[in-house]
């Protein structure tokens, strides 16, 4: 949703065209229409998509649509039919790292441009899926500076703490899907061994999705009930960062990571799995501190060296919001992405 926010304020009349979800009635709030259309399948050739098709190029006719701009695997298959029927070109994000699926094999649905959020994105497409480099655009996701800048009072922090029934000291946590790829699992074995070296920690995951129960069942089964909480997801993550002392990202594969970018410009100092779009972000001992993956005793001796060195805990908090703030802003971000649709519009206007 900022991005979308961010090219409409930079004069872009976006349409954003999706299942439906829970950001539907925030971008009517924010003056960006949306239109519902049922494509929520796995299936990329699936009959959803194919059924979908006419109404896509319905729409695209009705609003005279000059790029059609695809974030999901699903959304680019639709891309690629209706770009061809209506003669219009396509964009594409690649947000993370895809599966060799056949489909990807049979055809080309990248579009004539394909963004890539991070460096080793940048890689995967060329190297494995043989994308031409000169379609790939390197645009990192941008943050919404002021909004996760923002310096909240003592008593906002103490208030909205006891609205989530914690105690006092150290709180650990982290934001993100609730999903396998997410490492949740290797972080609360890492708080269970925190919390029998330091007992008067808490941590919360904040996130929504399939391993919620197992992850619910994991901290029953380590007896940190008392400890740890898990909590729905809020669109407001502001709040609960500011109330975070140490912010962790157990990734198992991450093109980039929102929440970790958000965490940065909070001014948290971060502990993040050496993988992916993070090392892109985190430079070990100087914007965070990284660990290999799924490695929890690293991670806890990690959270630990944190808890106790306050200078460090500050300088790297520092470092990192400098680095998200000066490469990471949202406006940053729309004005790469504008420049694409520039050099992309005129390049078929030349044709």
């Amino acid at each position: 949703m900022p991005g979308r926010l961010a090219l409409k304020g930079k004069g872009v009349d976006c349409l954003v065209v999706s299942a439906g979800g829970t950001l539907d009635a925030e971008f009517r709030k924010r003056g960006i229409e949306t239109r519902l259309l049922d494509i929520k399948t796995k299936f990329e050739f699936g009959p959803k998509v194919l059924r979908a098709i006419p109404k896509i190029f319905k729409i695209i006719k009705e609003e005279k649509t000059g790029i059609i701009h695809a974030h999901t695997r699903v959304s680019q298959a639709l891309a690629f039919f209706a770009s061809r029927i209506a003669g219009v070109p396509y964009v594409t994000t690649c947000h993370g790292f895809f599966k060799k699926r056949l489909g990807r094999r049979l055809f080309d649905l990248w579009g004539e441009k394909v963004i890539a959020i991070s460096e080793p994105v940048k890689d995967s497409l060329i190297n494995d899926f043989k994308v031409a480099p000169q379609r790939v655009e390197l645009i990192y996701n941008g943050v919404e500076i002021d909004r996760f800048s923002r310096d909240y009072s003592s008593a906002e922090l103490s208030e909205f703490k006891r609205s989530l029934r914690l105690k006092d000291g150290p709180i650990v946590g982290t934001i993100g899907r609730l999903s396998p790829v997410k490492g949740q699992r290797t972080f609360i074995e890492a708080i269970k061994d925190v919390i029998c070296r330091r007992h008067m920690i808490q941590a919360i995951i904040m996130g929504d999705g399939p391993e919620e129960i197992k992850l619910k069942k994991l901290v029953s089964n380590l007896g940190i009930e008392e400890s740890v909480q898990i909590l729905k997801s809020d669109p407001d993550t502001s709040k609960y960062l500011a109330i975070m002392d140490i912010f962790v990202f157990p990734s198992i594969k991450e093109g980039l990571g929102i929440s970790l970018l958000e965490a940065m410009v909070s001014g948290k100092p971060c502990v993040a799995s050496d993988v992916g779009g993070i090392k892109d972000l985190i430079k070990d001992g100087s914007t965070g501190i990284l660990f290999p993956v799924g490695d929890v005793k690293t991670l806890s001796d990690s959270i630990i060296r944190l808890l106790d060195d306050e200078v460090l805990r500050k300088q790297l908090g520092k470092d990192a919001r400098i680095l998200a703030t000066e490469r990471f802003s949202l406006p940053t971000m729309a004005d790469r992405v504008l420049n694409l649709y520039k050099k992309m519009l005129e390049s078929h206007a030349n044709q």
